[in-house]
């Protein structure tokens, strides 16, 4: 069964704010990584039964060789879009949250459920991202310099998981402050990225700014 571009369109836009805060929202837009085990197993078995695989709020689940979800095709005269980037710039503004909850040890187990959803398929933005270069550079676009970006940051940031469990030799204060500085790092490749992709918009100024 295959899935229409608006559809598998739905369920990224679902998963955009991975380590967003917890607190339900007034309005009727909802920060994506609210979900209970139950939401979790009938997400996983509605993909099961379509065969398809969606970024979804409770695990990161596409493949690095699923295309964008708009504009799948596209002229050689595409021209770089926001919509084809907001996954990525999403997941920047989410790092917000994440680093707040990676600066103190009361707060690493609220962190380790993002992070746990993002590790279990971290190459989802680095696929994202090349897909994206991809349109406009032919040759070899996995080795893309700015698909690189994505590639450490994702890396960086799925690394704060054993981090914060006490596996890589830090515990409390040390091991947040390291957490902190891996995040801002991420961050930083992530304003990169943004800021050579070509597309001109306002709207990723504030981040390009506030990560140099």
């Amino acid at each position: 069964m295959k899935l229409s571009l608006a559809t598998i369109s739905t369920l990224l836009l679902s998963g955009a704010n991975a380590f967003a805060p917890s607190t339900p929202s007034t309005t009727t837009t909802q920060t994506s990584l609210q979900m209970t085990n139950s939401d979790t197993i009938s997400r996983r078995e509605a993909l099961t039964t379509t065969l398809t695989t969606a970024f979804t709020t409770a695990s990161i689940a596409l493949t690095t060789t699923t295309p964008l979800p708009a504009n799948a095709l596209l002229s050689s005269n595409y021209v770089p879009q926001y919509e084809d980037m907001k996954q990525i710039y999403g997941l920047g503004l989410s790092l917000n949250s994440l680093k707040e909850k990676v600066s103190k040890e009361e707060t690493f187990g609220a962190a380790l459920v993002g992070l746990g959803a993002f590790n279990r398929d971290k190459n989802f933005y680095t696929g994202y991202a090349r897909n994206f270069i991809g349109k406009t550079v032919k040759n070899n676009p996995e080795g893309d310099v700015r698909v690189g970006y994505i590639r450490t940051a994702s890396s960086i940031i799925g690394s704060i998981q054993e981090l914060i469990e006490g596996r890589q030799g830090l515990t409390g204060d040390a091991a947040a402050k390291e957490a902190v500085a891996r995040v801002e790092k991420a961050q930083a490749l992530i304003a990169k990225f943004l800021a050579e992709s070509g597309v001109k918009d306002e709207r990723f100024e504030p981040f390009i700014a506030a990560h140099p």
